[in-house]
């Protein structure tokens, strides 16, 4: 009995050392300032094939992702703004459906399209797939929260943020755009 509560003992130990050296080390596959975004491509909700790298065409763009339905609100406050501010902007939203039980997707997706201007349906990606890999990619902590990254030309970050909409992170945001001109 006693060697087997020391083997617990050690193995609860080593986990925990383990999990602070993984805490402690820097994200290796988040995206941030100067990397290039990986390839980001699926479906439109116009159901034409849509790739964010073709369709900027090597001018800056920006892309809204969305994990949830309150982070599609936040998303949508980021697109409305950015249409309103700079509509030669090219803006890309990505909403992630992969948590989405399958038989419910097709009112999710119908719910999406209701709501959404047909502008926008043509640039706006569905993907059920790679939601955990693009979460850890863009560091969201919090789903309630779209995620806004801006692109420069060759396609590389300029500027990523996963917090709500507010007057003081879009000032960042077009203090970032700016510095692209």
């Amino acid at each position: 009995m006693h060697r087997r509560s020391l083997f617990f003992v050690g193995l609860s130990i080593s986990l925990f050392l383990l999990s602070a050296y993984s805490a402690a080390q820097p994200c290796q596959s988040c995206l941030k300032p100067g990397d290039i975004l990986p390839p980001l491509a699926g479906q439109a909700l116009t159901g034409r094939s849509l790739d964010v790298e073709s369709a900027s065409g090597g001018k800056p763009a920006v892309v809204v992702f969305s994990f949830s339905r309150a982070g599609g609100r936040d998303a949508q406050l980021w697109t409305q703004r950015l249409m309103k501010d700079d509509p030669h902007l090219a803006n890309y939203t990505v909403i992630f459906l992969e948590s989405v039980p399958g038989l419910f997707r097709p009112i999710a997706v119908s719910g999406i399209k209701d709501g959404m201007p047909p502008v926008l349906q043509d640039r706006t990606i569905l993907l059920y797939r790679n939601e955990d890999l693009w979460r850890q990619r863009l560091q969201v902590t919090n789903e309630r929260n779209a995620c806004v990254m801006l692109l420069g030309s060759a396609g590389q970050v300029q500027w990523v943020t996963s917090g709500p909409f507010g007057d003081a992170l879009y000032a960042e945001f077009r203090k970032s755009i700016r510095a692209l001109n």
